[in-house]
């Protein structure tokens, strides 16, 4: 039976996690970009999970 677990604020490119989060428009004009997105650098769905709780 697989376990499924879910990360939050994160999504899957090519089997790694990546995290990704929208800037708040208070908040817009110190960024170039409208999303913060970069790399959990983990397959695993457990460590991206922590690591994503963390950022977020």
């Amino acid at each position: 039976m697989s376990e499924t677990i879910l990360v939050p604020y994160s999504f899957t490119k090519d089997c790694v996690y990546y995290f990704s989060r929208r800037i708040p428009s208070d908040l817009s004009h110190y960024y170039l970009a409208s999303r913060i997105q970069y790399s959990l650098q983990t397959k695993a769905a457990r460590v991206a999970a922590s690591r994503s709780q963390s950022a977020a």
